[in-house]
């Protein structure tokens, strides 16, 4: 079972289940494809922090994030995931905030893709936040793994 799931995690990343969308912060962003970089630059491998936007849920951008933060993950259930549904159509801890402001204690990651910068706070277990300028958006996490099988 165990590999079922890391072929399917393989298949997800790699195939893409989907395509660059402009659903970010901004419109700035519109390949969730590409990989992020760390504080120095430096592309980040896609088991440490990863974004995606599955066809299979309309407008959704999911940002995978290996736990504890910067650890590499084998398997989706060894990720967080936070999301960007619009629609709704996902479980979630909590919901989508477009406008937002960064809670007390928050801090950049230094993770990036392209100006989209990658915030946590306390409640890390609940949310990630992005922020892209003066532009701050909290994702909510997932209750389950998303898959496009």
């Amino acid at each position: 079972m165990r590999l079922f799931v890391v072929l399917i995690w393989v298949a997800f990343l790699l195939l893409g289940c989907g395509g660059g969308v402009s659903t970010s912060p901004s419109s700035s962003v519109s390949d969730w494809e590409k990989p992020w970089r760390d504080a120095v630059g430096k592309d980040v491998p896609e088991h440490i922090v990863s974004t995606s936007a599955p066809e299979c849920v309309d407008e959704a951008v999911i940002l995978y994030v290996g736990w504890p933060l910067g650890t590499r993950v084998d398997t989706v259930d060894q990720a967080r995931q936070y999301v960007r549904d619009p629609n709704g159509t996902l479980e979630t801890v909590g919901s989508l905030d477009t406008e937002v402001a960064l809670p007390a204690g928050a801090h950049n990651t230094g993770y990036h893709l392209g100006d989209l910068q990658l915030w946590l706070g306390r409640d890390a277990r609940k949310a990630a936040y992005l922020v892209e300028g003066t532009t701050m958006e909290r994702w909510p996490r997932l209750t389950e793994p998303v898959g496009c099988v």
